[in-house]
């Protein structure tokens, strides 16, 4: 599957043209979509703020605060957050712990330690699942949970996953509304005020710009270059968070 983390262990990361002519029938197919979507109101209770308690999610927080800024640390918080209220508001089954780590550990690839660090690799997101698996599997989590992360991880960066992958379709999600601000009319203004409060955004569209220029400019053919020759800085940009 293109995007997923086998795909990138072959291409190394890289759009060919097929992969890149599948990103934009998917981008296209998205739009028509979007235009017949009905709104959904996403519910919440307090207790969704509460992060679930196991010893592997204690141990991928604190390798978050050792290895993450402040403001990509609140960035996955807060995707987690949104990707957990859109999976129970559409009814999905998911395994909860492994979606907090595929959304803790999302974005690792963007780390000073984690980034460029695989001369095989030249996209971030897989780089990202690299290192998340290295994690992992000196944790001694089974192999099997340890794939469903990394192809979580591997495949947020794409415009569209199906939900018979629970915990990638949720962090795709998840991610997409933080970044981009899409679907954000769906959500309660009480539950994005105390999810703000929470987990701050400390001008989070101009430092994630920033990092994804960096990534565009060493690794022109990635996915995320070719989103952002098309228009995604834009959607950042005009994302209705302030920052």
């Amino acid at each position: 599957m293109i995007g997923d983390y086998n795909w990138g262990l072959k291409t190394k990361g890289n759009l060919n043209m097929l992969a890149k002519l599948y990103f934009v029938y998917e981008a296209i197919k998205a739009k028509r979509i979007a235009k017949n979507a009905k709104t959904t109101n996403f519910t919440f209770h307090e207790k969704d703020f509460v992060i679930p308690d196991s010893i592997l999610i204690n141990q991928t927080i604190e390798f978050l605060k050792d290895t993450h800024q402040e403001f990509l640390i609140n960035h996955c918080f807060r995707t987690y957050l949104f990707g957990y209220i859109i999976g129970k508001s559409e009814s999905i089954k998911f395994d909860r712990e492994l979606f907090v780590i595929a959304s803790l550990m999302h974005d690792v690839g963007l780390t000073n330690n984690h980034q460029f660090k695989h001369k095989n690799c030249n996209c971030f997101a897989i780089e990202g699942a690299i290192e998340t698996g290295i994690f992992l599997e000196q944790k001694n989590v089974e192999k099997e949970k340890v794939k469903i992360i990394q192809n979580s991880i591997s495949l947020h960066l794409n415009i569209k996953i199906s939900t018979d992958l629970p915990e990638a379709y949720l962090l795709n999600k998840g991610a997409t509304v933080d970044v981009i601000g899409k679907n954000l009319k769906n959500f309660d203004p009480n539950f994005l005020n105390l999810t703000i409060e929470k987990y701050p955004r400390l001008n989070f569209k101009t430092e994630i710009h920033q990092l994804m220029k960096q990534q565009c400019n060493k690794r022109p053919q990635s996915r995320i270059s070719f989103l952002y020759k098309n228009g995604f800085s834009t959607l950042i940009k005009k994302s209705t968070f302030e920052q």
